[in-house]
C-alpha cells in the first residue's frame, strides 16, 4: 500500500499525454452481448471478491458496484472500449448516480496474467491509486467478477411482492361496505 502511495497514477498519465479522452477512433466498443458485432471483450481477469477489496481498499466501493452496473445496464449505459494503440486498455463510459447529465469515463489496464495494473476515472476522485472510486470498481466487480457467476441482476428484490394495482377491483367490498362502530 505504501508502495502504491507514492507512486503516481501511470493509466492517468498515459491517457493524458496522449490525449486519449478526446481521441475517439483509437477506441472500438466491445461485444458485451453475443447477438452484437461489435469487437469481442479481451481477456480481462477473473477477480476473486478478496482481490477485488484489495484493489478498492475497503468494501464501501463494491457495495456501491453493483448499484451502479444495474443503473447503467438497465438503461443501456455501460458502454466498453478497447483501445487500439494501448494493449489491454479498457474505457467505459458510466452515467452519474447523482446527475442523469453527468458521465463518467474509466480506464482500466490489466494483464494478461489475471493482473489489475492500473485504473483512472475522470470523476473527482478517480485518480487516486490507494483504493479506486465506485465507478471503476464497479467495471472491475462485473467484467472481473459477477460475469463469471452466471447469475442475472435483478434491480428489484421485492418485485415478487408488490401488487399490479390495475389488477385490482375498484373497490374493497369488506373495507367500505363496514360500518365503523359507533363507541
Amino acid at each position: 500500500m505504501l508502495e502504491r502511495s507514492l507512486k503516481g497514477n501511470d493509466v492517468q498519465k498515459m491517457v493524458e499525454e496522449e490525449g486519449l479522452l478526446r481521441k475517439r477512433s483509437v477506441f472500438k466498443k466491445v461485444n458485451m452481448n453475443t447477438s452484437d458485432t461489435a469487437v469481442p471483450l479481451p481477456e480481462f481477469p477473473i477477480l476473486s471478491m478478496e482481490k477485488l477489496r484489495e484493489i478498492t481498499f475497503g468494501i464501501y466501493q463494491l457495495k456501491e458496484a453493483k448499484n451502479y452496473v444495474l443503473d447503467n445496464f438497465t438503461e443501456d449505459q455501460f458502454e466498453v472500449f478497447v483501445c487500439n494503440s494501448v494493449e489491454n486498455l479498457l474505457r467505459v463510459k458510466l452515467r452519474s448516480r447523482h446527475s442523469n447529465s453527468v458521465r463518467h469515463t474509466a480506464f482500466i489496464h490489466f494483464t494478461l496474467d489475471g493482473e489489475i495494473s492500473g485504473w483512472y476515472c475522470t470523476c473527482k476522485v478517480g485518480a487516486r491509486v490507494v483504493g479506486c472510486c465506485a465507478h471503476v470498481a464497479s467495471v472491475l466487480w462485473y467484467l472481473g467478477y459477477f460475469r463469471f457467476l452466471g447469475t442475472q441482476l435483478h434491480p428489484l428484490k421485492f418485485h415478487g411482492s408488490m401488487t399490479d394495482a390495475s389488477l385490482l377491483p375498484e373497490t374493497d367490498s369488506e373495507s367500505e361496505s363496514e360500518e365503523i362502530p359507533e363507541e
